[in-house]
């Protein structure tokens, strides 16, 4: 296989040590979340039982909290791996 002149300048850079492993899964996640909390937010559609609204919203007003707040914050939680799904 043939390199061409920038191919060879990173071959060469990679083995005089100029490059390093980024191999810290914990500081990248953090770095991720940090990022995905700077995001504006971003309005969907999405089809949901009338049963299952009505029981958010119930819940919702019981905890004084609008219904869509806490529609965000259950997705946030489970995005977040603070809430797991049961099967």
């Amino acid at each position: 296989m043939t390199l061409d002149k920038f191919e060879k300048d990173i071959l060469q850079s990679v083995e005089n040590g100029e490059w390093e492993s980024k191999n810290n899964k914990e500081d990248k996640l953090k770095e991720l979340q940090s990022y995905i909390k700077n995001q504006k937010k971003k309005a969907i559609s999405i089809r949901i039982n009338e049963n299952d609204i009505y029981e958010l919203k119930k819940k919702a007003l019981e905890n004084s909290i609008p219904y869509q707040t806490l529609i965000q914050m259950l997705i946030h939680q489970f995005a977040s791996n603070k809430i797991k799904l049961d099967f």
